[in-house]
């Protein structure tokens, strides 16, 4: 007998809510929840596709243990955290407790207790922040550095969808999701068929861009020139919000001046795009009443993230593009807590302690924790605070982090390494210890996630809406099976550990940006709390508390709520800054490199950019046959143009070639995408000492890239796109030698 049950999916922040057909105690069918309040029944081939991750032939369902002959058995769970936490016993006992770290990823989304955990995991050891590494530091730290450094504008930014004007640099929800959970590409559409100006700045035609009033695809890694050039047309023809630059903002002049040199047509000169499209783009988004300019993860890949987010920051903040007393509130709260939302900035402050230095790169401590481009080092390299034991959890470092064949030699160098994986990944295929993890369907989930990233940059994740929803673990994992969810290993190892863990729930903020400070819990750690348990202590405080929002298994729109903005309290001295010192500064080294740093020579004549795919979250996904069907590789997108400039054809074998590194790739044509630019996905390919597997496994691109050769100086986000690359196409008897 079938029957149908709700759940939210738990692959990307999204949280689509889902329809989950089970039969006999399997989950055989997911669709989009049709009686969704807000999604409608939308959901993603992800999604869709659960079933066959949660029964596929690939999953581990029982810890196994990596033998001295390189082979696995499968042990007890009880044995295997036993074993564990003696050897991170005596790993302490010798290093001490910089000695361990952990790395949380994406795939540890599948429950939101997991990254928290594994951060209070790191506090009980005396280590955090230090040996906290996590994927937001490789990813989009600009964005927290940025938001610190400008100031935090309480009520939010204007909302999307009551929107005229909207500005995409190198962001593509309509794939990635991220900024518009709700049906993306549908809320696009609906949005540009209302009028709206869509301004999308991408290398290629993306998803997105198809919907553009106007888009424009600069030289790789030249944003930030961009939107320097636009910010310099906005402030020198007066087209700014003049009244809330003056109430709400300090260092208009300095912000001024050292946009002044970035003229519309020295910056089309190095961005190589028309004049005419940056004044167009300038004065249509200062022109508008309502918008935002918003970055995607690519543009921090081409370093200076911070910078650019800074000034991405700074139009919106000109142009006043921020939620105003008597509106409602830009992303409003259900599960998090009751905070009074005034239009008003949290005052800017420095992320960063000069007075702590790392030992790699001498970069200082700041509120990201540790700087993950640095991991491999930090393993590799002797002295007081060598990383020897790392937990990895939900997350695959070994295709994911820069210099593949570095962080080999370094993963391979650890006295302990736990991976706490579903299937055998690139990082479980070299762990001491895999621990599998519970799957999505599997675990009870709640929206409060998605709520809580609006605090980590703007428009990462979040809702525009009063929405919540709950679900129930609908399915349980397959009969037999030996399984752990990752918040449940760090508890279980803490307590073998004679560690007392505190819970710290439901904050609203973070760094120094606190609307209300987190809650914390000592854990009882003679009983292990129940998943339910915990929700109730995450949610600690919520607006809405979780046993009501557990009323709607559809989810709800609490439209009931107040969320209208109140004016800016009177006793309130706080202002935007608009002449950050360390930003300028840096603003003036760009300049001075004339986009130097990442443009293409003789030797390495192509840019390599990042890109995402709509089938694998990074390399989530990669094993399920339903999403990666007839292509389970990252194809190597060139234009036209090129693939005849250097006589290659669709579906040739190619050598891509950096200064740090070359692979394999398949060359597929791409009509959309700007000449001179080579674009492929991230997080495929095979390890360093396994055979290559370019139509297989695809290709892994971060092996041209170098962790330590380019980085941000401030987080050490390395040069992860705007790679200088050269290719050739592979004649059928080189290919073996290649391949090797």
């Amino acid at each position: 007998m079938a029957e149908t049950r709700i759940s939210i999916c738990k692959i990307c922040p999204a949280c689509c809510p889902l329809e989950v057909t089970v039969e006999d105690g399997r989950a055989v069918k997911v669709a989009g929840d049709r009686q969704s309040p807000l999604y409608g029944g939308y959901t993603c081939p992800k999604g869709r596709a659960m079933p066959e991750a949660h029964y596929s032939p690939h999953r581990i369902l029982h810890p196994q243990k990596r033998m001295p002959d390189g082979s696995y058995v499968s042990i007890p769970m009880e044995q295997a955290l036993d074993e564990i936490a003696a050897r991170l016993k005596a790993i302490v006992e010798a290093h001490g407790p910089r000695g361990v770290a952990v790395y949380p990823g994406n795939g540890g989304v599948s429950n939101p207790l997991n990254p928290y955990m594994g951060a209070n995991f790191i506090m009980a050891m005396g280590a955090y922040p230090d040996r906290f590494f996590s994927v937001q530091t490789i990813d989009q730290p600009g964005k927290v550095i940025a938001q610190a450094l400008h100031g935090r504008w309480i009520a939010g930014p204007n909302r999307f969808h009551d929107s005229d004007t909207w500005m995409l640099v190198g962001a593509n929800p309509v794939i990635s999701k991220m900024g518009l959970p709700i049906n993306p590409g549908q809320e696009i559409k609906r949005s540009v068929k209302k009028g709206m100006k869509l301004i999308v700045v991408d290398p290629r035609a993306s998803e997105s861009a198809i919907h553009a009033f106007l888009h424009i695809q600069p030289r790789p890694g030249q944003d930030l020139w961009l939107l320097a050039g636009m910010l310099n047309v906005i402030l020198f023809e007066g087209l700014y919000d003049h009244e809330f630059v003056a109430n709400e903002t300090q260092g208009i002049e300095a912000l001024k001046a050292s946009v002044a040199p970035f003229t519309p047509a020295l910056v089309a000169e190095i961005a190589d795009v028309p004049v005419d499209q940056i004044l167009l783009a300038a004065r249509t988004f200062a022109g508008a009443r309502r918008g935002c300019v918003v970055t995607g993860t690519a543009p921090h890949f081409a370093l200076h993230g911070s910078l650019l987010e800074y000034i991405a920051l700074c139009i919106n903040t000109v142009c006043g593009r921020w939620q105003r007393a008597g509106e409602e509130n830009g992303h409003p709260h259900v599960l998090l807590p009751e905070v009074e939302v005034r239009a008003q900035p949290l005052a800017p402050y420095t992320p960063w302690d000069d007075s702590v230095r790392g030992r790699i790169h001498g970069l200082p401590r700041t509120i990201l924790g540790g700087a993950t481009g640095t991991l491999a080092e930090e393993i590799l390299i002797p002295g007081e605070g060598q990383v020897r034991a790392l937990i990895c959890s939900g997350s695959n470092p070994m295709v994911s982090m820069p210099g593949q064949v570095r962080i080999g030699e370094a993963l391979k160098s650890l006295d302990l390494l736990v991976s706490l994986d579903v299937e055998m990944s690139n990082t479980a295929r070299m762990a001491d210890y895999i621990i599998p993890d519970k799957q999505g369907l599997e675990t009870p989930a709640c929206t409060q996630f998605t709520e809580s990233m609006k605090y980590y940059g703007m428009w990462t994740q979040g809702f525009e809406y009063p929405y919540a929803m709950y679900a129930p673990a609908v399915v349980d994992p397959p009969a037999g099976s030996d399984v752990l969810e990752i918040w449940e290993f760090y508890y279980e190892l803490a307590r073998r550990l004679g560690l007392q863990l505190t819970y710290w729930a439901n904050p609203a903020g973070t760094g120094q940006h606190w609307e209300k400070p987190p809650v914390g819990f000592e854990l009882d750690m003679t009983r292990r709390p129940t998943t339910e348990e915990m929700f109730e202590k995450m949610c600690v405080g919520a607006r809405v508390p979780l046993e009501e929002v557990k009323k709607y298994p559809h989810g709800k729109y609490f439209d009931d709520l107040d969320d209208i903005v109140r004016p800016r309290d009177p006793a309130c001295t706080a202002r935007l800054e608009l002449g950050d010192t360390h930003m300028l500064a840096e603003l003036a080294t760009v300049f001075g490199e004339r986009g130097g740093k990442v443009v293409a020579d003789a030797d390495y004549p192509l840019l390599m950019t990042a890109r995402r795919r709509n089938e694998v979250l990074n390399s989530i996904g990669r094993m399920n046959p339903r999403l990666i069907g007839r292509q389970p590789y990252n194809p190597a997108y060139l234009s036209p143009v090129d693939l005849e400039k250097y006589d290659i054809r669709a579906g040739d074998l190619i050598r891509i070639r950096s200064r740090h590194g070359e692979i394999v790739g398949v060359a597929e044509p791409e009509s959309s995408l700007r000449p001179g630019t080579l674009s492929m996905s991230h997080c495929f390919g095979t390890n360093p000492d396994e055979a290559a597997d370019p139509l297989g496994q695809g290709a892994c691109s971060s092996r041209l890239m170098d962790a330590n050769a380019e980085f941000d100086p401030l987080f050490g986000q390395p040069r992860m796109s705007a790679v200088p690359v050269a290719i050739s196409r592979l004649v059928p008897e080189t290919v073996a030698v290649a391949a090797e």
